[in-house]
C-alpha cells in the first residue's frame, strides 16, 4: 500500500478509536446506552484488541457506577411503624401524660390550700393585733364592784370612747341594774355613738337595753321614754347600759365602733 494511504488509513482509525473511546465513557457515565455501546465495541477489528480492552473496561466501570447510582438514588419515604407494640407503647405514654397532669394539679391545690391557711392565719393575728390595740389600752376599773363581765365591756369601751368618766355599782332609787353589778353609765352629753355602738353589739357584749335621751332600745328600735323631770333621770347626760347576767361578752365586736 503506498505511504499516503497508510497514513490516511493509521488517521482513520485513530479517528475511530477515539471515537469510540469517547463514546463508551458517554455511556458508561450516563448508565442509559450501556445496551448500544456493548456491541459497538465487540464489533472492533483485531488490530485493536488493545484499544478494546480498555473501552470495555471504562465501559464497564461505567455500569458499575450507573448500578450504583441506581441502587443509591432516591427511595420511597419509610412507612411508620404501626403494630399491636405500637399501639400499646401509645397508650401508655397518654396514662403517664395524665398521671403527670394529675399529679401537676394536685400539688398545685396543695400550694393554694397552704398559701389560704397561711392567709387565713396573718389576718386572724392581724385581727388579734387590732383587737388587743382598740380593747387593751390600760383601762382596768372596777366600776365599784361590777360582774367581772360588765367590767370587762366598760374597760373595753374605755379604750374605743375614752375621756369620759363612768359609773357602775350605786344606790338608785326604783328598779335598777345599778345594785347588782349589772349596769354602767357613760357620762356624756354626745353620747349617740356610745349609744349605737351598743346596740349594734348587743348580742356580743351581753347588753340587755341601752337608755339614752329620754329613749330605750331593747333590741327593737328606740322608743320615747316619760318625763322624769331632770337631765339625769332622763338619761340626756348619761348613756345607760343594762347587762345580761352570766354573760360572755367578746370585745372584739368593739373594734366596729373604733
Amino acid at each position: 500500500m503506498p505511504e499516503g494511504a497508510v497514513r490516511g488509513a493509521s488517521r482513520h482509525r485513530s479517528a475511530g478509536r477515539s471515537a469510540i473511546r469517547h463514546g463508551a465513557v458517554a455511556a458508561g457515565l450516563t448508565g442509559s446506552a450501556l445496551a448500544l455501546v456493548g456491541p459497538a465495541v465487540i464489533a472492533l477489528p483485531d488490530q485493536d484488541t488493545q484499544d478494546a480492552s480498555a473501552t470495555l473496561e471504562l465501559s464497564a466501570q461505567g455500569a458499575a457506577l450507573a448500578d450504583t447510582s441506581s441502587s443509591t438514588g432516591p427511595r420511597a419515604a419509610v412507612a411508620p411503624v404501626s403494630g399491636p407494640g405500637t399501639s400499646a407503647a401509645s397508650a401508655d405514654l397518654i396514662k403517664a401524660t395524665e398521671r403527670d397532669r394529675a399529679a401537676d394539679a394536685a400539688t398545685a391545690r396543695e400550694a393554694q390550700a397552704r398559701e389560704a391557711e397561711q392567709q387565713r392565719v396573718q389576718q386572724a393575728a392581724a385581727e388579734q393585733e387590732r383587737t388587743a390595740s382598740v380593747t387593751n389600752c390600760g383601762a382596768s376599773g372596777s366600776y365599784g364592784g361590777v360582774a367581772d363581765s360588765v367590767q370587762e365591756v366598760g374597760n373595753a369601751m374605755e379604750c374605743v370612747f375614752p375621756g369620759h368618766d363612768v359609773l357602775g355599782v350605786g344606790s338608785r332609787g326604783g328598779q335598777s341594774d345599778h345594785p347588782g353589778g349589772y349596769a354602767l353609765d357613760f357620762m356624756t352629753t354626745s353620747g349617740d355613738a356610745i349609744a349605737d355602738c351598743m346596740v349594734e353589739n348587743k348580742g356580743d357584749l351581753g347588753v340587755e337595753y341601752v337608755i339614752w335621751n329620754q329613749r330605750i332600745n331593747t333590741g327593737s328600735g328606740w322608743k320615747k321614754m316619760e318625763d322624769r323631770g331632770g337631765a339625769t333621770a332622763n338619761h340626756e347626760d348619761h348613756v345607760h347600759i343594762s347587762f345580761e347576767r352570766g354573760g360572755s361578752p367578746d370585745v372584739s365586736a368593739l373594734r366596729s365602733c373604733g
